[in-house]
């Protein structure tokens, strides 16, 4: 049991930056004023978030819904923040720090480096 305590841990630290990513993406789209121009960076990281998404359908963004997400999101944060800090706390803190750099770095990498070789190629 103490082997997976341990297991759930660091895969919790693993994946705990892509969950708040994805998690304050999602709010930033429920709550975005269509109206007004966003700017380059949070439309590029919210093709990140939408590429997989419904495209077709009724429109789901009722003021309800709006009020659910909204809950949702901040008690997830909240959540995920704790754990990452019992896991700090009650884990090994060295493991759990590499842990958690590897989930900012390495969905970071899988981001870029296609990025990187598309602009490599165009280039050539």
């Amino acid at each position: 049991m103490k082997k997976l305590r341990s297991l759930h841990l660091y895969l919790g630290c693993i994946f705990a930056p892509m969950m708040l990513f994805f998690t304050v993406s999602g709010l930033w789209q429920t709550y975005y004023p269509p109206l007004s121009v966003p700017s380059k960076t949070l439309t590029i990281l919210s093709t990140i978030h939408t590429r997989m998404g419904l495209k077709v359908g009724p429109n789901l963004a009722n003021a309800f819904l709006r009020y659910f997400v909204l809950l949702m999101a901040v008690s997830f944060i909240f959540s995920t923040i704790l754990g990452i800090i019992m896991a700090i706390k009650h884990g090994s803190r060295k493991t759990a720090c590499a842990c958690l750099a590897f989930g900012v770095l390495c969905p970071l990498a899988l981001i870029l480096i296609p990025y990187l070789i598309e602009a490599k190629v165009r280039a050539n």
